[in-house]
């Protein structure tokens, strides 16, 4: 059974298929926060049609409380990218941009 379903199809996602990932990690001044953790993740046509997603490029805010995402601040965010194999966790080329960036647990 395949480790990356999507999770409103519950079809797998094969490699280079275009996905939209739910991560958590801290942030560490990177593009993407590092050590990233995979909570979701969906066929980007499956996700897009139900839920609006809004792209940031550093310096990040968070969409809640619309604070200042600080160096080191774990936070809940989503990509578009592209899938890896089975071993790996985080998408591949996944732009410039996240989207809909929080804190976590909350602010």
């Amino acid at each position: 059974m395949p480790k990356h379903m999507c999770q409103k199809c519950d079809a797998p996602l094969t490699f280079g298929t275009r996905v939209v990932q739910l991560l958590r990690g801290p942030w560490y001044g990177a593009e993407t926060p590092a050590f990233a953790s995979l909570l979701a993740e969906w066929h980007l046509p499956c996700f897009e049609n139900e839920f609006p997603l809004k792209a940031q490029a550093r310096l990040y805010k968070c969409e809640t409380c619309g604070i200042e995402i600080k160096f080191g601040k774990v936070v809940n965010f989503f990509i578009i990218g592209y899938e890896t194999d089975d071993y790996s966790t985080v998408a591949e080329q996944r732009g410039h941009e996240i989207y809909t960036i929080t804190h976590h647990p909350s602010c």
